[in-house]
């Protein structure tokens, strides 16, 4: 089984790629905190090298569990904050992608025959329309939440 994206699921990324860049500073904001996160994220142990290194003996008895409880929190909270503002930033762009796509089929199945309609089973293909906006959602939650991430921090 191949592990490279195959030619359809490229089209599909490029195809929802103009939704989303309809409100790039919103799309660049997100990409920016999820960065920032990310370097919060790696920098929890390097700070705490740096502590650690920096403190003597005399005072390492006392500073160190405090500094570092500090230094923990606050890289931890850091991390939370960015995660949690590139979801408030970018919740706009990916609910408003799934309805402009969903309203794109449903104004295409209104200009489709009549006879189409009576052949087919309409309640089935609303329920089909629901479970494509659900994997719309799905794929730019994984893209932009578990893929994209994941090449950063490499």
């Amino acid at each position: 089984m191949e592990n490279r994206l195959k030619g359809g699921e490229w089209r599909n990324l490029a195809t929802l790629a103009p939704y989303l860049w309809e409100y790039k500073w919103r799309v660049v904001f997100a990409l920016a905190f999820l960065v920032v996160a990310k370097l919060a994220n790696v920098a929890v142990p390097l700070v705490m090298k740096r502590l650690v290194d920096g403190l003597d003996v005399a005072t390492a008895i006392v500073a160190v569990p405090v500094a570092l409880l500090a230094t923990y929190g606050i890289l931890r909270f850091s991390t939370t904050l960015f995660q949690e503002l590139r979801d408030v930033v970018f919740v706009r762009v990916a609910q408003r992608a799934m309805r402009r796509i969903a309203l794109g089929v449903f104004r295409h199945l209104h200009s489709l025959s009549l006879r189409f309609h009576l052949e087919r089973q309409t309640g089935g293909m609303t329920r089909d329309i629901e479970r494509g906006t659900r994997s719309v959602h799905s794929l730019i939650s994984y893209s932009l939440y578990s893929i994209v991430p994941t090449l950063i921090e490499v």
